[in-house]
């Protein structure tokens, strides 16, 4: 008998184009499992094993399925994935490596997908012939240990990697849960601040994931005066948050300065074009009511019209004042629109998170629903008309997963 490695080259140089029957046996005895093994004693057992070729994405093992085989991989990539058929969970099994070891030795089925990556071979070794034959010559046995070893590691550091996954997964989940509360927090909850008999306001906003873009806020700036204002930041999650949360920080800080609301949009706007190395930008309103005149101006920086209506009277979006994006343009300015309420007059502040609400087939909402929700309404409160609104989104939607925050205001002014 004489080691593979004696004169394997010599006899594949003599088979020239054509490779002979026994370079391919010396090929295959090349395999980890047959390492340190003489040639002479695997040579009648390889002859009678079948090589399988795999195309890309052919499966050859999956859960449950009743293995009876080892399949030894001679090239190509094979995988295993351990959840399902498209897991991006599992391992690579490369050539010199073998699979079905473990539903072999245990006879149980098999546990885990093992699809081709690539165009493979593999050498398929039946049952009988592995216990029968293989197994009994010295060394073999010792391999194929070795094999499960590497297998068995290679699977505990991805079950490990998995774990500790789901561990950051789960932290990151409890970081954004508090990130959420902090957010909303920053939000004012008790809209009552003194209003008196004068205003009926209501407020709410429900991000579409754990934390948003979308801000409103109410607070008293004067004896008789409110500030109002509702905003929508550009994209989406943390970067949304944070820009959410410096815009609403701004806005705060300028409206408390008793100055005009287009100097209020155009101070914030500067501040945030400033260092904006990410060019985000938000949509905003800001609006001064005075509860004793019913005086109410506003100013736009391209967000959507306010809608205005009442008793007797259909929805319609109030004339946008000029005025851009902010964050975008330092140099822009803003215009003032103004109107005195009447008693019973209604406005609705809103984001695009109402009108562009979307439903399995990803129709809209549309602004024309959002009309025709609040023109049957037309006594409600103001706590009574943000609730029909979001139940009629959520209705509309049927289930399907929000793509984008949705926040209203909703003002009925009661005169005095």
């Amino acid at each position: 008998m004489r080691p593979l490695e004696a004169d394997g080259d010599d006899d594949c140089g003599r088979a020239g184009a054509e490779e002979s029957a026994l370079c391919r046996l010396r090929s295959i005895a090349g395999h980890a499992l047959f390492e340190g093994i003489h040639f002479d004693s695997l040579s009648p057992l390889l002859a009678q094993c079948e090589v399988r070729n795999l195309t890309v994405g052919q499966i050859l093992l999956a859960p449950g399925q009743v293995n009876r085989q080892l399949f030894l991989v001679l090239d190509g990539q094979l995988k295993a994935r351990i959840d399902h058929i498209d897991s991006e969970n599992g391992f690579p099994i490369g050539p010199g490596e073998c699979t079905g070891e473990i539903s072999v030795i245990d006879c149980k089925p098999a546990t885990a997908f093992v699809v081709a990556e690539e165009p493979s071979r593999v050498l398929v070794v039946a049952e009988e012939d592995l216990w029968g034959g293989f197994l009994q010559i010295p060394g073999i046995a010792r391999n194929l240990m070795r094999l499960f070893a590497q297998r068995f590691r290679a699977r505990t550091e991805v079950m490990q990697e998995a774990l500790e996954q789901q561990l950051r997964y789960e932290h990151m989940q409890k970081e954004l849960g508090i990130a959420r509360e902090i957010q909303l927090g920053m939000l004012p909850h008790d809209l009552d601040l003194h209003l008196g008999p004068e205003i009926d306001l209501a407020a709410e906003m429900t991000p579409a994931h754990f934390i948003g873009g979308d801000f409103y806020d109410v607070f008293p700036i004067g004896a008789d005066e409110y500030a109002i204002a509702i905003g929508d930041v550009s994209g989406k999650g943390v970067p949304a948050a944070l820009f959410m949360v410096k815009t609403l920080t701004l806005l705060r800080s300028e409206l408390l300065k008793s100055q005009p609301i287009e100097e209020v949009l155009r101070n914030v706007n500067q501040r945030l074009c400033e260092d904006n190395p990410t060019s985000m930008f938000a949509t905003l309103i800001v609006a001064v009511v005075d509860k004793r005149t019913g005086c109410f101006r506003y100013a736009s920086a391209g967000h959507d019209p306010i809608l205005f209506g009442g008793p007797g009277r259909l929805f319609r979006p109030l004339p946008p004042p000029s005025g851009i994006l902010i964050g975008l343009d330092e140099t822009a300015t803003y215009m003032v629109e103004s109107l005195t309420l009447s008693r019973q007059d209604i406005l609705v502040l809103y984001t695009d998170g109402a009108t562009e609400a979307m439903d399995g087939e990803h129709r809209l909402f549309t602004l024309d629903r959002l009309t025709t929700c609040l023109d049957a309404q037309p006594t409600a409160s103001a706590q009574g008309l943000a609730d029909a609104v979001a139940v009629a989104v959520k209705q509309f939607s049927n289930g399907a997963v929000p793509s984008d925050d949705l926040t209203l205001v909703v003002l009925r002014y009661l005169g005095t």
